[in-house]
C-alpha cells in the first residue's frame, strides 16, 4: 500500500526544536521573575522610609494638635526619638514601636540617617523653621519644607 506525500503536507503543527525554544524563554523569564520576586531589601528599605516620614508627621501633628513643640531627634545614624518641647527632652514612645528609642538596626532594612545627629522641631503651626530641612539618608533624602512642614 503506498502513501500520498500530499496527505502529510497539509497538516500543521510545532516542530520539536519550536517547541525547545519557547520552553528555553519561559524559563528565563520564570528565572528573573523569581529573582525579583525574592529580593525584597529594596522594598524593606523603602518602607523603613517611609516609616520616618509618618514619624515627622506625627510629630508635627501633635505640635498644631497641643499648641507646644514637638520634634524628633535623630541620635545617631540608626536611631532616632519622639520627643515634647523645643529641646530635646524625655523621649515619647511613638505608637507601634516596642521602645522609645526606634531603633533601625532591628529592621529588616539597612535604612542609615547619614545626616544624623540632627534634630527637627516643629512650632504649634507645623513649621520646621524659616528654611527647608533635609534629612539624608542611605535610601534618598528626606526634605521638610519651610514654613509649612510639607513633607513629600
Amino acid at each position: 500500500m503506498k502513501y500520498k506525500l500530499d496527505t502529510y503536507r497539509n497538516q500543521s503543527g510545532f516542530t520539536l526544536i519550536e517547541v525547545v525554544a519557547v520552553l528555553i524563554i519561559i524559563g528565563i523569564v520564570a528565572a528573573v521573575a523569581m529573582t525579583r520576586a525574592t529580593s525584597t531589601r529594596d522594598y524593606d528599605i523603602i518602607s523603613q522610609v517611609e516609616a520616618v516620614k509618618a514619624h515627622l508627621r506625627l510629630a508635627q501633628f501633635r505640635a498644631m494638635s497641643s499648641n507646644s513643640a514637638h520634634g524628633v531627634n535623630f541620635s545617631s545614624t540608626k536611631t532616632y526619638y519622639f520627643f515634647k518641647g523645643s529641646a530635646p527632652a524625655t523621649p515619647i514612645q511613638l505608637p507601634g514601636e516596642d521602645n522609645t528609642i526606634v531603633s533601625l538596626t532591628t529592621k529588616k532594612s539597612d535604612l542609615t540617617i547619614n545626616s544624623a545627629p540632627q534634630i527637627i522641631t516643629f512650632d504649634a503651626y507645623g513649621s520646621p523653621g524659616a528654611s527647608n530641612i533635609t534629612i539624608t539618608t542611605n535610601a534618598g533624602n528626606i526634605v521638610i519644607t519651610k514654613n509649612t512642614g510639607f513633607i513629600p
